[in-house]
């Protein structure tokens, strides 16, 4: 009777030691497949943050609105045909204004305040052409952006690279126009620089209205803004104020005015190589020659090629100052 007593114990232990083994192996076997699930997870997370949120590719979407901003573009004939009207209407009017300047004293100052005329009207006119290009588009752009059709970046730069050829053309017009009938210096040499300064000056100022565009939050604010700030920079632009005069509180301004660089440029141009001015005896005031209109206008020989390179350093860092304010205005997490 006790042997039989102490088997039945026996059992029981072994039968609750194997129960307890397996309730381990069912634990531990749990254990394994919650992290398994949790590692697959957040692999899936993983591929799903580094996918990208657009629906194709950065080529195939410069591609795509490329093709869109140049057609955009091309079906506004009449706006082009107005804006070059207006380009050859003011060059002729210049040009009259300005018909037959001579090498006196009189002359040098006409050619000087023509030289200045030339950069204000390509400011201005390519100013306010492209002033309201991003800030009118700018509902549409942020809902295709957000939609995932398209990068900040790709639209950016297909609405700016197809009205590059547009903003090239309109100073050649300009310059070929008025040039000539203003007497300036007839080396084709030198109409050449001026055709590459005032092409410079054009993209300069389309590139600082894509700024002003891009800071605005309306058309409205773009127009009241822009003339604002571009007052500034054509004070200190060389001939309201002499570069010498300008106070050193000051001097940010003129070095980042493009009327200072093409003015410097456009007068260089000019003067370089004159050997003689018509000059009367009694008057001891009238520049001899192109040297001395140089030194009276404080003017930096050899500074031409330097010029034309800050024209375009102009243009890069006002492009890249407004891609960035536009890219703030489209930021979101995802």
């Amino acid at each position: 009777m006790a042997k039989a007593i102490l088997a039945r114990d026996v059992a029981a232990v072994a039968r609750g030691e194997t129960l307890s083994c397996l309730w381990e192996g069912v634990d531990r076997m749990q254990e394994m497949v919650m992290g398994g699930w949790m590692d697959l997870a957040s692999s899936w997370k993983m591929s799903d943050s580094k996918r990208s949120p657009y629906k194709a590719s950065w080529w195939a979407q410069m591609r795509a609105v490329l093709w869109r901003s140049c057609l955009a573009t091309m079906k506004e004939p009449v706006l082009i045909k107005v804006r070059v009207l207006q380009t050859v209407m003011v060059g002729l009017l210049i040009g009259v204004i300005y018909y037959g300047q001579e090498l006196d004293q009189n002359g040098v100052m006409n050619i000087n305040g023509a030289i200045f005329v030339l950069i204000i009207n390509m400011t201005f006119q390519n100013v306010f052409a492209v002033i309201n290009v991003f800030c009118a588009e700018l509902p549409v752009f942020k809902r295709e952006h957000f939609n995932g059709m398209y990068r900040t970046d790709v639209y950016f730069l297909c609405k700016t690279i197809a009205e590059i050829p547009v903003f090239i053309a309109i100073p050649v017009i300009f310059i070929s126009i008025s040039y000539y009938m203003i007497g300036l210096n007839p080396d084709p040499e030198r109409f050449l620089m001026a055709v590459i300064t005032l092409t410079l000056v054009s993209n300069v100022a389309t590139s600082f209205s894509y700024l002003i565009s891009c800071v605005s939050s309306n058309i409205e604010m773009a127009l009241t803004i822009g003339p604002m700030v571009i007052i500034p920079f054509l004070l200190f632009g060389g001939f309201f104020l002499n570069n010498s005069s300008v106070p050193i509180y000051f001097k940010f301004i003129s070095y980042l005015s493009w009327f200072k660089y093409a003015n410097e440029a456009l007068l260089l141009n000019q003067w370089e190589g004159v050997d003689h001015i018509d000059c009367t005896a009694s008057n001891t005031t009238c520049p001899k020659n192109g040297l001395v209109v140089i030194e009276k206008l404080d003017l930096v020989f050899g500074n031409l090629d330097i010029d034309l390179l800050s024209l375009a350093g102009l243009i890069i860092g006002f492009r890249f100052l407004a891609y960035l304010a536009l890219l703030s205005k489209t930021y979101r997490s995802y």
